[in-house]
């Protein structure tokens, strides 16, 4: 299946053709690659050699190594962990700021609340009234990291119901570095109180199936977050997107 490799790039090429690969389907996750001594003859190459891109490949998410007898090296799906921290680790370098996270957040939310009233379910519509409950009890307790995590997962699970794997995608990163930024930032009770109501809106939109109602208290909600986020970063240091 694969071709002999020339040096000085010869890892570089290896991860190309295990790539390429299983995007053309010859392989797919759960499928075991040849022993390491057959991949050495197939790639022409040395131990070290292979094995510095086997060890790239396991960091990409493409490939997973098992002990024993049973084992080897085994093609994985690649998880929105590992795309994440890909997300991070370039991002990392840019010269990000709130209003670049929240203009994602205008432009994609609302229309992810107007399709997720289209097709939300009953079990969907529960899950965030329970976990809108859940904040009201954290808050009360003060227990502001678990409050933060569920404020974000609110929105992780309206961008769900659309089925759609990329815009599942961005806004599970996007609510990832939101997460980040009230962390940082650590927003009051006055805050939280006011994202809660607004989820609460947005709830009964969704429950009322009404589009336009839905992406109206998302663009609303998305809005008002960025405007205290701003707020409160004015008085903190720089961000740091880890």
């Amino acid at each position: 299946m694969f071709n002999l490799v020339n040096q000085p790039k010869a890892p570089r090429q290896i991860i190309d053709q295990i790539r390429n690969a299983v995007l053309e389907g010859k392989i797919k996750p759960g499928n075991r690659l040849s022993s390491e001594k057959e991949l050495m003859d197939q790639f022409g190459v040395s131990k070290a050699t292979l094995r510095e891109a086997l060890r790239a490949l396991e960091y990409l998410g493409l490939i997973e190594t098992r002990k024993g007898a049973a084992g080897g090296v085994f093609i994985s799906e690649v998880d929105m962990e590992t795309t994440r921290q890909s997300l991070t680790n370039f991002l990392h370098f840019k010269n990000l700021s709130i209003h670049h996270l929240s203009e994602i957040r205008r432009n994609l939310e609302p229309y992810s609340a107007r399709l997720a009233a289209a097709g939300i379910t009953e079990e969907d519509l529960s899950r965030l009234k329970n976990i809108n409950e859940t904040c009201r009890v954290l808050l009360a307790e003060g227990r502001t990291v678990e409050l933060r995590r569920n404020e974000v997962r609110f929105h992780r699970i309206i961008a769900n119901v659309s089925r759609n794997p990329i815009l599942i995608l961005i806004l599970d990163f996007i609510e990832n570095m939101l997460e980040d930024v009230k962390n940082i930032l650590k927003p009051d009770y006055g805050f939280s109180k006011s994202v809660i109501e607004a989820h609460e809106r947005i709830c009964q939109a969704l429950s009322a199936r009404d589009q336009d109602w839905a992406a109206r208290e998302m663009l609303e909600d998305v809005s008002k977050v960025e405007e205290s986020l701003i707020r409160l970063a004015r008085d903190n240091p720089p961000l740091k997107w880890t």
